[in-house]
């Protein structure tokens, strides 16, 4: 008797934990959504016109000019060092924040007039109470930086921005490079802005170092970025020359002044493991070893690597493409270390075959290169190059399959 009534309490409980849920699904799930959209339209309204900002301080329209002048007492209150000049502070405070708050408030006014306009009659999910509370927020959130002298959660003295760790939503390490390149790195709250126009990253002032530059893709990225506005340098390091697999003494000066390590370097010989796996792991670290910072614009060092969708698909019984595989893999490891190291910024190309002296494609490696590039103006780490698709199926190996490499403590 006494299991049967034990029962019943237990699925009285479940039903009423269903119930509630039930509830939560309902009244409070659609409330979020629109909340959270119109966050969304205020910080994307704000970005779009944050960006006209920065490209019309020389405009000849006098309105542009001043509120272009406006919003440049923020960038001189917190500088492209990341440090607070007290100098600027009131006109940060009374006029480059204020400046902010109205354009977020119209955005978001545009986002729920918007809102109102595509939604079927009778089915609005975004009303005004939602839109009075998006503002209020919004006010109440500019009022306490104000009070807190412009220095919000977003603005963090780093000497080198950290590694990002968010995909979506904008940080302190992502808004710090706002700073160090105020025409890149847009976004105020989520990254949509950057991602549609690819200003996630800049090449301004950067200093490459590259390996396997005679090569089809060496050649067709080191073409990419000499069109790229503001590049520091492009350096070859020739393999015979400044390194070979077991010497790399000579291409120490290079690595110690570079801020991008980019190795294209390959082969399917007998020497596949040394040149795919073994000199780039060697590289890699002593790059990292030897940097010197660039003080002008402090960043972490990168590392662009070249993998290939040989890392998920077989090598098909040809003898080449198996001793190709089996040292691309073998670097896997390394690379999820490297990928999650804090100290560095490792970007994996993972490119499907284009035409090169290694193999044959329908497609050249110029096409390689643009797409690569075209994923690292986004913001991109894990760079997919292809057109099988296979690629996209191997993002979720290299980032949820592959082990961490036993001496990644020691790197």
């Amino acid at each position: 008797m006494s299991d049967s009534v034990d029962v019943r309490s237990t699925d009285v409980i479940a039903d009423l934990v269903v119930h509630y849920l039930s509830l939560l699904r309902h009244d409070i799930i659609p409330p979020l959504l629109s909340l959270f959209y119109l966050l969304c339209t205020g910080s994307l309204f704000f970005d779009v016109i944050h960006h006209m900002l920065h490209r019309c301080n020389k405009s000849s329209h006098p309105f542009l000019q001043h509120l272009s002048r406006v919003h440049r007492f923020h960038h001189l209150y917190f500088t492209r060092h990341m440090k607070f000049d007290k100098k600027y502070l009131q006109q940060n405070r009374f006029q480059a924040l204020p400046l902010e708050l109205v354009l977020q408030i119209l955005g978001t006014a545009l986002g729920y007039i918007f809102a109102s306009l595509v939604t079927p009659k009778g089915l609005l999910w975004t009303t005004r109470n939602h839109l009075w509370s998006t503002v209020s927020f919004q006010i109440l959130r500019t009022t306490f930086v104000i009070l807190k002298s412009g220095r919000d959660s977003n603005h963090v003295t780093y000497e080198t921005p950290p590694k990002d760790p968010n995909w979506i939503f904008v940080g302190p390490e992502f808004h710090s490079l706002h700073h160090v390149y105020p025409d890149r790195y847009i976004g105020s709250f989520i990254k949509a802005f950057d991602w549609i126009w690819g200003t996630a990253y800049s090449f301004k002032r950067k200093r490459f170092a590259i390996t396997g530059g005679s090569g089809a893709f060496g050649q067709a990225i080191v073409t990419e970025l000499e069109r790229e506005e503001g590049v520091g340098c492009i350096r070859k390091l020739k393999f015979g020359t400044d390194w070979d697999h077991y010497h790399f003494e000579k291409a120490l000066p290079v690595l110690s002044n570079s801020d991008i390590l980019i190795l294209t370097h390959g082969s399917k010989g007998q020497d596949a493991v040394e040149s795919n796996c073994n000199s780039a792991i060697r590289l890699v670290k002593l790059f990292k070893k030897h940097r010197a910072a660039n003080s002008a614009y402090p960043t972490l060092p990168e590392v662009w690597y070249v993998g290939s969708e040989i890392e998920l698909h077989p090598a098909w019984g040809n003898i080449h493409l198996q001793r190709y595989s089996q040292s691309k893999r073998m670097f896997l490891p390394q690379a999820r270390s490297f990928f999650d190291d804090p100290d560095i910024i490792y970007r994996h190309i993972v490119p499907s075959a284009f035409q090169s002296s290694m193999g044959t494609s329908v497609f050249p490696a110029v096409w390689a290169a643009k797409c690569a590039i075209w994923w690292i103006r986004r913001g991109a780490r894990y760079i997919p190059v292809t057109y099988t698709g296979i690629a996209w199926l191997n993002y979720f190996k290299f980032m949820y399959c592959i082990p961490y490499a036993e001496d990644a403590d020691q790197m």
